[in-house]
């Protein structure tokens, strides 16, 4: 019986190593998953060894308890002094002392009236950028940072999130948790002082994901250089547009409640909390309201930008981690939106569908996040993780005026961009795929080069060249180059930490942050 039982524990011993091999060697689509799958086969395996060594008879009983009571102590002991601060984009653990506590901002009770200057073309205003391309067109920076590198203006504690930076009138806005709760703040681009931080909604935390909000605001400053609007959502759906001088209230959406969604059911369908930055297009500002099919809910949802009335709401599609955004694609104006499942395009007057195509995934599992592209005249590029890849679409005209999708090119091993969003240049796309910088030509969607492991941290193009901020904070110019794989034209560490937020770039002001600290580098321009 001994024996049986030494040879089922080595046996399956082999077949859990063998099974690691297969898990490492193969492609499942996602670095993440396949750390999961060896975590969970290494606890197997040490488990089985242990139960070996415990029933081993051979061995002395008093042996057997003394290393079964030992390494439960240590075990223990382990959890009473060392927690688990989250995750990487790899599913990897950071571990922190329990005694070191978090650091971070305090409750911030400013309540300063701004100065706001006046827009300008140069401003970050929105998620992405004013286009929603992740492009920065006006920016003209040096190649060569040897010379005259880049200079750091200030950095400040910051409360936890996820959110980046809206950066427009001399004033950098973004969501924040502290211990009051969520909040949207305003700090100078140019010292980083906070001038106003507002409470939205309670607090929100996620073991993987982490605390605090997710989207970025959105800021429309009036013409005259007066006040303007900052549009915000919190993780838990509360949707607010403040005056941009004094953070005041003007009128805000509870979207669960309205939509008749509980917490604990929006847990189960968004697990991760809600990322959708709202879009401002028109007279409207437009988010995902999070609505399931089956239940009759919204999809989309429209709001008069200046009153807060709802003007209407699309046909019901569970909500992604992506945003809204508009354009223009076979002489149509249409406001673009990654669901859960499926991508849409909805009329700018009614929310009616004008067109959809199957996109695959769960919000709480295989997550949609990378934004839709649009492509003029009548295309559009989409990419996600988890083995999603990436996909060309085609617009048609049907016979009856509407519009009809045809894939031109689909790779589920192409640009796996998990928590990022890719850029487009000169006929190419350039993405962070599972981690790696990715050429991809647009037409055919012929890999050109993957080279240089970034980690999930985040990319944005700048005038004509790339910034790619790895995911511990370190600053990369690259020059995109379908015939040099991963061109290095400077590197700094900008922030330590991990770094999900988006980028964004005002002007030759470089803004980033991570959970616990935020900053602005000054890069040179003149080239």
């Amino acid at each position: 019986m001994q024996l049986a039982r030494l040879r089922l524990g080595r046996i399956t011993l082999v077949l859990c190593l063998l099974a690691i091999l297969g898990v490492r060697l193969g492609d499942l689509g996602d670095r993440g998953m396949s750390n999961v799958f060896t975590a969970l086969l290494l606890l197997a395996a040490a488990l089985g060894l242990l139960l070996a060594f415990a029933l081993r008879r051979s061995l002395p009983l008093r042996l057997r308890l003394g290393v079964l009571v030992a390494l439960a102590v240590l075990c223990l002991a382990g959890f009473q002094l060392v927690r688990i601060e989250g995750v990487s984009g790899e599913m990897i653990p950071r571990f922190a002392w329990r005694s070191g506590g978090r650091s971070g901002a305090q409750p911030g009770t400013s309540g300063r009236v701004l100065a706001l200057g006046r827009p300008a073309s140069s401003d970050f205003p929105a998620f992405l950028g004013a286009r929603r391309d992740n492009h920065a067109a006006e920016a003209r920076l040096a190649r060569d940072w040897n010379v005259r590198p880049p200079r750091l203006l200030w950095r400040a504690a910051i409360g936890v999130g996820w959110s980046a930076f809206a950066a427009a009138g001399g004033w950098a806005f973004t969501l924040e948790q502290d211990e009051r709760g969520q909040c949207a703040s305003a700090r100078s681009i140019a010292t980083g002082e906070v001038a106003w931080s507002v409470v939205l909604d309670e607090p929100f935390a996620h073991a993987l994901g982490g605390a605090g909000p997710r989207s970025t605001p959105t800021v429309e400053l009036e013409d005259a250089g007066g006040d303007g609007r900052v549009y915000a959502q919190s993780a838990w759906g509360r949707l607010v547009c403040l005056g941009a001088r004094s953070g005041a209230l003007l009128w805000s959406h509870d979207l669960l409640a309205e939509h008749g969604l509980s917490r604990a059911r929006e847990t189960e369908l968004a697990q991760y909390g809600r990322s959708g930055s709202p879009l401002v297009v028109g007279e409207l500002v437009v988010v995902p309201a999070g609505g399931e099919p089956a239940a009759n809910q919204a999809g989309l949802v429209a709001f008069d930008k200046r009153s807060g009335a709802r003007r209407w709401v699309s046909p019901p599609r569970n909500l992604s981690y992506s945003s809204a955004a508009s354009a223009t694609l076979a002489g149509v104006p249409q406001i673009l939106i990654v669901n859960e499942a499926s991508l849409s395009a909805h009329a700018l007057d009614d929310g009616r569908i004008l067109w959809e195509h199957p996109w695959p995934g769960r919000t709480s599992g295989d997550a949609n996040v990378s934004q839709a592209v649009p492509l003029a005249p009548a295309r559009v590029f989409v990419s996600k993780g988890y083995g999603g890849g990436g996909l060309m679409l085609a617009l048609e005209p049907r016979a009856d005026g509407g519009l009809v999708t045809r894939e031109l090119w689909h790779d589920s091993r192409l640009l796996r961009t998990k928590f990022t969003n890719v850029v487009v240049q000169a006929g190419f796309v350039y993405g962070l795929d599972d981690g790696m910088l990715e050429c991809v030509e647009l037409v055919t969607g012929v890999k050109r080069w993957k080279e240089g492991r970034y980690g999930h941290g985040q990319i944005l193009l700048a005038g004509e060249l790339l910034l790619v901020c790895s995911e511990e904070g370190e600053v990369h110019l690259v020059d995109p180059d379908p015939e040099r794989p991963n061109e290095v034209l400077g590197r700094f560490h900008a922030l330590e930490g991990k770094c999900w937020a988006h980028l964004a770039l005002a002007g030759d002001v470089l803004l980033l942050r991570n959970d616990t600290e935020c900053a602005a580098w000054e890069l040179p321009t003149g080239d």
